[in-house]
């Protein structure tokens, strides 16, 4: 019965022992599911990305999970989107 609006957060942590890198993305987005067609819509409100040496993740992002795509409110994601525009540690450190 036409398009249902989610919003989702996710964070990825993966380490690239070979390259010695330590990558996190952390990712707002809106997913619009057309209930009529069955096509999803993925958009990307907010994205961050970042890269550490494996000998020197600072303390905030060692202790970071990844997250598996999460359903947030219109609120949260309002709230995650100033957060993120603001402060990107911060932004990494969100945990909905």
């Amino acid at each position: 019965m036409g398009r249902q609006k989610t919003y989702e957060f996710v964070r990825i942590k993966d380490k690239m022992i070979e390259e010695d890198i330590l990558i996190v993305i952390a990712n707002i987005r809106e997913v619009i599911k057309d209930s009529n067609t069955g096509n999803v819509n993925v958009l990307s409100r907010h994205s961050h990305s970042a890269e550490y040496p494996l000998n020197n993740i600072p303390l905030d992002i060692q202790v970071l999970e990844a997250v598996e795509p999460t359903e947030i409110s219109p609120q949260e994601f309002d709230q995650l989107t100033k957060l993120y525009k603001n402060d990107i540690n911060s932004f990494l450190l969100y945990t909905p």
